[in-house]
């Protein structure tokens, strides 16, 4: 049977008798709107109230009137000059040719041609949507995102914000012209900007805020107002059904019915009106909830599209409150996903990039840094009234202020700043994050994604091979990172590769892998780590994560850090066969590492070395540097991005049993682990290792024991009956995994040894 025979054999085994009654609608729908489309459908001719329109969208972004912005003045008459200035400053850019959108600068100056891709001078068809090919690879791939961004129109918020403070009618003007040449140029059901129902909702959003900010401008007339109501109508049709059910059932779906919600609440007085807000919160009602882990984290294992579902939803709550019709269920939903969020917050206030990236907002502010989500949480801590979601080092966000205007402003102002959270585990999600404040460090455990299967069955996903990862800050420098997410549809390599295990701080293991390459964005033959340990107390953070692959093969991987002092990483593989592994360690943008001895001394202020070492001796790194020709050595922090970095590559051949010791430390440390009756250590004395010989207590998993200046510190996880160690005491933290720790002067014999 030919491949895409069993891939189509296989999906339809997995599919529930409602997802084949679904995708079966789906087909008809299909057939009876390309009838409407050959037919020349025209929009919807129902009589529109413009002012009712404008009056409205007001009332779903209420911080963008002249009332709210003169109030503000009177209120914070510096957030309003920031207001400004930023507004200003985006609008100008716009209007001069180079506003930038997924790493590459558009024009958006006079005539545009919606169906043409400025980035890669592409054609897209003007057909029915369903027969436009969205894959293509003449000679290159076609990357369908840039198109797609083009039509969500985001930045014409920012044009009518500009409107809004200097009364310029060549901001709003450019908005009318926009808005009104992509309807002549984008009939319902025909062309690439009705392709995708997530698309067909991110662009009624980005009309209803520009609407809001312009709604007293006297150039709007009657005539214009109706079509732009009849575009709006005719989006709500498509959004109603073509729910991504199945074929996406997470932030694609999140987004589909928030769009859909806010045009029924946009045009309340349609006959369909009622309908389409009926389904619309049922979704979200159904779906909310399923976009996260009991635990807050959201199920696509992504932190960009953690924030992207986030805000569709937190559109939803917010219009929901404003329409007396709170959606209660889901309140409580996305307040904890907030909460759990905020965890993932580094001491510079970024937030990691883990898995996919497409440099997505789902409400129409864009900051300049991408993964600054600060000013998305200032909102969440004012709808929720969370001082929690308020650090000390917070700023109150553009979201806030327009979505919830000087009212929220002032709900935010009454709030108290909330100390940074210092150690989470995420048990269900798989996550173990811990910080003091100049270090940080998360380790991943959990799956790659939700969805996905053992077996052959391909299913797309937004997680990467990242399971065991460990990312490091020390004294505020990134150490350790996520190589990133370049583009979805480029070079198929460079996809596989920021995919793969070699873009991420986790170890390649010859014949077995987390999951197989099944072509875009799918995996195959996905592997679930069977365990996440950790106990995270204040001076140490401890974790534990295992794999075990049905070849014969299990990985575990322990890891240390203690704050002011370094982290080390102990890889233990066990195999039925000798097998190569190869450990891959992303290193930050523009780094250049010099070598002393067999150590990598990364640049920066944390003086920290990286060291491997196994139970034979020091493991040699190479450097892999930025090139041309090959994607490994860069990161990408944003779609369309890239930036030189470098990877330190590892390997060790010939073993079917291998205990390695990694290390990023300061000098002056030595650290010795033990497990199953073998240890390995790093020492700056090389005869240490021969000298020091750990045994484990009872019950003890592992013991991890520190040598720094007169002191000893050992630590035995998983023990739990302190009499085995009787200077021991139990630390505590967060975590599930029991610890004990001992304390000894070096010239003592007592203690763990």
């Amino acid at each position: 049977m030919p491949s895409s025979l069993t891939t189509t054999a296989a999906k339809l085994i997995k599919m529930s008798p409602d997802e084949i009654r679904i995708r079966v609608a789906e087909k008809l729908r299909k057939v009876r709107e390309r009838r409407m489309w050959r037919g020349g459908r025209q929009t919807a001719n129902a009589a529109f109230d413009g002012g009712s329109l404008l009056k409205q969208a007001v009332r779903l972004v209420p911080g963008a009137t002249a009332e709210e912005l003169k109030r503000l003045e009177g209120a914070d008459a510096s957030l309003r000059n920031q207001l400004r200035n930023e507004a200003i400053s985006r609008a100008s850019q716009i209007l001069n040719s180079r506003w930038r959108m997924l790493g590459h600068d558009f024009d958006l100056t006079g005539e545009i041609d919606w169906h043409r891709d400025p980035v890669q001078d592409h054609q897209w068809p003007r057909t029915f949507y369903a027969d436009v090919p969205l894959h293509q690879k003449p000679p290159s791939p076609i990357d369908v995102k840039y198109i797609w961004e083009l039509g969500r129109h985001q930045y014409l918020v920012e044009l009518a914000r500009a409107w809004r403070f200097t009364g310029e009618s060549r901001y709003v003007e450019r908005v009318r012209e926009l808005i009104l040449s992509w309807i002549d140029a984008n009939r319902l059901y025909e062309g690439v900007h009705w392709t995708s129902g997530l698309e067909v909702a991110v662009r009624p959003i980005s009309w209803i805020w520009a609407l809001a900010a312009t709604a007293d401008w006297d150039g709007w007339n009657e005539s214009d107002l109706s079509r732009i109501a009849a575009s709006l109508h005719d989006h709500a049709t498509f959004l109603e059904h073509h729910f991504s059910w199945y074929s996406s059932p997470y932030n694609h779906i999140v987004g589909e019915a928030t769009g859909l919600y806010l045009i029924a609440l946009l045009m309340p007085d349609l006959p369909e009106a009622a309908r389409w807000k009926d389904k619309a919160r049922a979704v979200l009602n159904d779906y909310g909830p399923r976009q996260f882990h009991s635990d807050g984290f959201c199920v696509e294992q992504a932190t960009g599209y953690h924030y992207f579902s986030l805000g569709f939803l937190t559109l939803a709550v917010a219009a929901a409150r404003k329409a007396d019709e709170p959606l209660e269920m889901l309140e409580t939903v996305v307040h904890r996903a907030f909460r759990t969020g905020m965890a993932f917050r580094q001491p510079d206030g970024r937030w990691p990039a883990i898995g996919d990236i497409d440099s997505a907002r789902a409400i129409p502010v864009c900051p300049e840094d991408f993964w600054d989500f600060n000013g998305l949480c200032s909102l969440g801590a004012t709808l929720f009234e969370d001082e929690s979601l308020k650090p000390a080092d917070s700023i109150l966000g553009e979201e806030l202020f327009w979505l919830l205007g000087c009212d929220g402003v002032a709900t935010w102002r009454r709030l108290d700043t909330a100390d940074p959270t210092k150690t989470t585990v995420l048990e269900e999600a798989g996550y173990a994050i811990a910080s003091d404040g100049d270090d940080w460090m998360l380790f991943d455990a959990g799956p790659l994604a939700h969805g996905l299967f053992a077996d052959g069955t391909p299913s797309s996903a937004h997680g990467h091979l990242d399971t065991l990862q460990v990312l490091y800050v020390a004294n505020g420098q990134s150490l350790l990172v996520d190589a990133g997410m370049p583009w979805y549809f480029g070079d198929a390599d460079w996809v596989r590769h920021f995919r793969g295990a070699a873009a991420h701080n986790i170890v390649e293991i010859e014949g077995v892998a987390l999951a197989r390459d099944a072509g875009g964005l799918a995996w195959n033959h996905a592997v679930v780590p069977s365990r996440l340990d950790a106990q995270l107390s204040d001076d140490a953070w401890i974790c534990r994560g295992e794999v075990n692959w049905n070849e014969g093969v299990r990985w575990r991987r322990h890891v240390l850090a203690l704050p002011g002092k370094g982290l080390w990483i102990a890889d233990q593989i066990d195999s039925d066969a000798p097998r190569t592994v190869r450990w891959n360690w992303q290193l930050p943008a523009a780094s250049e590492c010099d070598r002393a001895d067999d150590r990598l001394l990364p640049p920066g202020r944390s003086g920290m070395t990286l060291q491997m070492v196994n139970e034979s001796g020091d493991l040699p790194l190479n450097i892999h540097t930025a090139s041309d020709t090959s994607p490994r050595g860069w990161l990408a922090p944003g779609y369309g991005q890239r930036y030189p970095a470098g990877t330190a590559v590892a390997h060790h051949s010939g073993a079917s049993r291998i205990l390695t010791l990694s290390a990023l430390a300061r000098e002056g440390v030595s650290v010795t682990f033990s497990t199953d009756g073998r240890q390995v250590c790093i020492s700056e004395d090389a005869a240490h290792n021969r000298e020091v010989a750990l045994q484990s207590p009872l019950g003890a998993d592992a013991v991890w024991r520190i040598e720094h200046g007169d002191e000893a510190i050992s630590l035995a996880v998983g023990a739990t009956d302190a009499t085995v160690l009787p200077t021991a005491a139990r630390l505590d933290g967060v975590g599930n995994w029991p610890c004990l720790k001992s304390v000894e002067a070096l010239s003592s014999t007592t203690g763990v040894g």
